[in-house]
């Protein structure tokens, strides 16, 4: 009888013990608890330095330093194929959590044009940690001031104008899906990096480009002049730029950066990778990063993610057929 009340006595104890412990960040529930108990990859299909490795460092030392996971995320750069390669990593990884992707929308052009033989449909999404959204751009000089200005040339005159594009890239079928909302052609010349189509542009080679707002604005006053930005709206440092909506134009594109895993990955892990995520994008301090660089800091969940991406594929699919023929 000793023996059994002194072990009740020792169990009621340690139970007592633990619950007036502090409830852990990501421990929410059993299935939480054991998840990561080792580190994250988190492969980035570009070179270090882009727009996309940059957030994925930042928001895995936010992780780390906030202590919103138990494990840190390892950024591994794996370049090449316009991502091809990364992305294949990824749907053939296992689907346990450990091994993530962090891309943007470029998947979907490379989806549309049939460059990738995987899409959405062989990831797990976990949500949006903010994006950006890029201007249609002139050279200072040119003598098309305004959107109306350059539309009312392109219509009078088809493909008198040089727009420089990436074949295949976002420059090509943010312009493609512009055009056909506003029914104008241009002539095409090929570059093959950002750094050859400002090139162009400021060499007076070509007429139009696209480029990111954050690049955009390294360069605003020295050499070029937006006339349109792709954004739902309209953003503090280029707020003299309309965007293509308010020109009566339904074409945006925000390029999120998009936090995915390989398809069949828990949904319990994918909750937690999804609050971490969720909690770095909701505090000022990131917030302020992102609006400094030109970016829209916000959080959209997994399933939103997902089903906004998949309606643009489809819209990229028609400019996919008109630009293939």
């Amino acid at each position: 009888m000793h023996k059994k009340v002194s072990t009740w006595c020792l169990s009621a104890v340690l139970a007592a013990g633990f619950a007036m412990l502090p409830a852990s960040p990501w421990n929410s529930g059993a299935a939480d608890a054991a998840y990561p108990e080792k580190p994250i990859k988190v492969i980035v299909g570009f070179k270090p330095g882009g727009r996309t490795d940059t957030v994925a460092r930042l928001m895995a030392k936010e992780i780390k330093e906030r202590n919103l996971l138990p494990q840190p995320l390892v950024i591994v750069n794996v370049p090449g194929a316009g991502s091809t390669i990364a992305g294949r990593q990824v749907v053939e990884a296992k689907a346990d959590g450990y091994t993530l992707i962090h891309w943007h929308h470029q998947m979907l052009i490379a989806t549309a044009m049939g460059t990738f033989e995987f899409g959405p449909d062989n990831f797990e999404s976990i949500g949006f940690a903010g994006g950006g959204s890029p201007v249609w751009v002139v050279h200072e000089d040119s003598p098309y001031k305004t959107w109306a200005d350059l539309h009312s040339q392109l219509q009078a005159k088809p493909k008198s104008l040089v727009e420089v594009i990436g074949i295949g890239s976002i420059p090509h079928f943010v312009g493609a899906l512009l055009s056909k909302a506003a029914n104008f052609e241009t002539r095409k010349l090929a570059a093959s990096s950002g750094a050859e189509r400002s090139k162009a542009l400021l060499g007076k080679h070509a007429d139009i480009s696209l480029f990111s707002a954050a690049e955009y604005t390294k360069w605003q006053g020295g050499g070029m002049r937006a006339l349109v930005f792709f954004g739902p709206n309209r953003v503090e440092k280029i707020k003299e730029v309309p965007t293509a909506r308010e020109l009566g134009y339904d074409v945006a594109w925000a390029n999120p950066n998009w936090w995915l895993a390989p398809k069949g990955t828990p949904q319990d892990r994918v909750d937690v990778l999804a609050k971490a995520f969720k909690a770095v994008m909701d505090d000022p301090k990131i917030q302020t990063w992102f609006v400094d660089r030109v970016l829209d800091p916000y959080w959209t969940d997994g399933p939103t993610a997902m089903t906004e991406s998949k309606k643009l594929l489809v819209d990229l699919k028609k400019a996919a057929a008109g630009i293939k023929k």
